[in-house]
């Protein structure tokens, strides 16, 4: 069975390398510094440079002394085969065509509410909603998601993913209706931050989804495309 990990203070919890620009990247390791670059290791084990002069250091440190001992992960173990993620339901547009019809265009990121610097202090380190890191924890194991960390960050809970596609990031958005009603279902009625970023760094979006979505993403009375270019944040 998939064993959900809490990890406390050790120093074997992986690290966070924070950008200027907000964005958090997930490493296995603090990252070295070479011929102007910062040399990530990521969690998946691939290595990645992103230019020293855009890395927050000072935010770096911050960010992971105070979100040390706040880390879910999850452990498979190599003899039981990963379940892969069902593939969600797909427009007649692919999202490339739905973002140019709404005038949008994916680039770098800008820092967006979700993943503010200024929003990233102390409050991070608020106490978890049981419920939520349960639910959560158990949809997103049973989906084959585990690059993911469940956090609380200004009395709301906040959800890290590493979705390094659009399939990921498709199926990262209906995992986590999934588990939205399975915690309303248990009594839970608050909005969840959803805070998607690439293995290279660059962000992949990020959501407060509110339980009434989550319902529409279930029923399948609105495509996790349709959610994705209408409440996307970058």
């Amino acid at each position: 069975m998939i064993a959900a990990l809490v990890f406390l203070a050790s120093s074997a919890l992986a690290y966070v390398v924070k950008l200027k620009d907000g964005t958090l990247v997930f490493a296995r390791a603090p990252y070295t510094v070479k011929g102007g670059q910062a040399i990530i290791t990521l969690e998946n084990g691939n290595v990645t440079q992103i230019a020293l002069d855009k890395v927050d250091v000072p935010g770096t440190v911050k960010y992971n002394k105070e979100n040390f001992g706040n880390v879910v992960a999850i452990e498979a173990p190599e003899e039981k085969a990963k379940q892969l993620p069902t593939a969600p339901p797909r427009s007649n547009n692919p999202l490339g065509d739905l973002i140019r019809d709404r005038g949008t265009r994916m680039g770098l990121p800008t820092p967006g509410p979700a993943v503010s610097a200024s929003t990233t202090g102390a409050k991070s380190a608020d106490a978890m909603d049981p419920v939520y890191q349960s639910a959560f924890t158990q949809v997103f194991e049973g989906t084959g998601i585990n690059q993911f960390r469940v956090t609380s960050a200004r009395g709301k809970t906040r959800i890290l993913v590493t979705a390094d596609s659009e399939q990921a990031v498709f199926s990262t958005l209906s995992a986590s209706a999934r588990a939205m009603t399975d915690a309303i279902a248990r009594g839970r009625s608050a909005p969840v931050e959803i805070v998607l970023t690439a293995a290279s760094g660059e962000s992949a979006g990020s959501f407060e989804m509110t339980p009434a979505q989550a319902k529409l993403l279930v029923d399948r009375n609105l495509t996790v495309q349709e959610y994705f270019v209408k409440n996307v944040i970058f």
